[in-house]
């Protein structure tokens, strides 16, 4: 019998399954005192319920199953952005502004190799109905929080508006076409491509420069400054970089932009972004762990046009990075009990009074010698292990600590 499991999959030890647990429940505490509810969301919908928002890029990307029942295209949930647009939609009476969270798994095709798999896990917020500035703010610094909840400080977040792009097109006057082929020169970091692209253009040099330098165009607030002073014949090109000025004084407001950083030459992979978007990175960690953005307009490919922004984590970034990450973070359980007598009465006694005070309980119900018992419970991460004997007809406990040393104990203490 085949046992191995589809590429493009994984399964999760114990150790592994109690760290990921912990990483979730923590954000999702945090999520909790920033007054966000969570939404459970299916793993299938319509294909046509979704599909319309997608670029070609993604849609190839579905992962597609035939409706036994109905005949429809299905799919598996690949984005959870979508989906909460589709239910707010789906909402009778609409009060704003809507705080949800969510956490799940997402399907998506890739090359299976390495760490590429087909199901990854999400955990994110999504902040429906707020226009301002201040609603951007607010889930970068719910994204900060939560990485410091983990004990997680040395990050840094990367900010940009996709206005930017929107606005030079404008400005350029670009088709659709040309306009594609310019955000790819942007995001491949092609700097001689786009010094020709905008040569011919009939514009001053500051923006030339301004343009040709997009995929250079990173730093600190002290940077962000210096290039809004170049392009001040703009109006509506500095207006959009003042949105991010804006969201670091917020962002200064809660003592949350030391890890603060402007990158302004990545464009973002789903077409719904309108304004701010950001990605979230761990220094010595390669992968990004977190991304999230702006999407006025998303809402309204369902039904109504709401204002809207959110941000999630790769759950499995983050697991990979703590499992690296020297941490104290581990299941540690407390009492094993080992009954070597007949009627294993105490046994249950004691098991169900320990419990009744909170603790976690195991029993050894494996036929075997105490001492191979002992050691099986200090190898799973037991704190203590409780052995019941029959001595000269007289039952007697002993506690185990961690160095297993033994100490007999009075039954009647229990109890108290």
């Amino acid at each position: 019998m085949k046992i191995d499991l589809p590429k493009g999959v994984r399964c999760f030890n114990t150790k592994d399954s109690f760290l990921l647990d912990y990483i979730e429940k923590t954000i999702e505490k945090n999520f909790i005192l920033w007054g966000y509810e969570k939404l459970y969301l299916p793993t299938i919908e319509y294909y046509d319920t979704h599909s319309f928002v997608y670029s070609p890029e993604v849609r190839k990307n579905l992962f597609r199953i035939i409706d036994r029942y109905e005949g429809e295209i299905l799919i598996l949930r690949s984005d959870f952005t979508t989906q909460i647009a589709r239910y707010v939609a789906s909402l009778k009476e609409k009060d704003f502004p809507l705080r949800f969270y969510y956490l799940g798994d997402i399907f998506r095709f890739t090359v299976p190799k390495g760490d590429k798999l087909y199901e990854r896990k999400q955990i994110g917020i999504e902040l429906i109905g707020v226009s301002q500035l201040e609603a951007d703010a607010e889930v970068i610094a719910v994204a900060v929080s939560s990485l410091k909840s983990l004990g997680i400080d040395n990050f840094q977040i990367d900010i940009n508006n996709v206005k930017i792009y929107q606005v030079l097109k404008q400005i350029l006057n670009l088709s659709d076409e040309s306009y594609t082929q310019f955000l790819n020169y942007i995001k491949n970091r092609e700097i001689y491509n786009l010094k020709s692209f905008v040569e011919n253009f009939d514009v001053d040099e500051n923006l030339k420069t301004f343009v040709v330098s997009l995929p250079t165009l990173n730093g600190d607030y002290e940077r962000l400054i210096s290039i809004i002073e170049k392009i001040r014949n703009y109006p509506d090109l500095q207006s959009t970089l003042n949105e991010l000025v804006l969201v670091y004084s917020i962002l200064k407001e809660y003592n949350l932009h030391h890890q603060i950083f402007f990158d302004l030459s990545e464009p973002r992979e789903f077409d719904y972004y309108t304004g701010i978007v950001f990605e979230i990175f761990i220094k010595d960690y390669p992968k990004p762990v977190g991304y999230g953005g702006r999407y006025d307009k998303l809402l309204n490919h369902y039904n109504g046009d709401y204002p809207a922004t959110g941000f999630a984590f790769d759950t499995l970034h983050l697991l990979e990075y703590m499992q690296k990450k020297d941490s104290n973070i581990e299941n540690s359980k407390d009492y094993y009990i080992i009954d070597t007598t007949e009627d294993k009465v105490l046994a249950y006694q004691i098991a169900k009074k320990l419990r009744e005070k909170g603790f976690s309980v195991a029993r050894d119900i494996v036929k075997r010698e105490p001492d191979k018992s002992i050691d099986f419970a200090f190898k799973n991460g037991f704190k203590n292990v409780i052995l019941i004997t029959l001595e000269r007809d007289q039952k007697k406990v002993y506690i185990y600590n961690e160095k297993k040393e033994r100490i007999e104990f009075d039954t009647l203490d229990i109890f108290e």
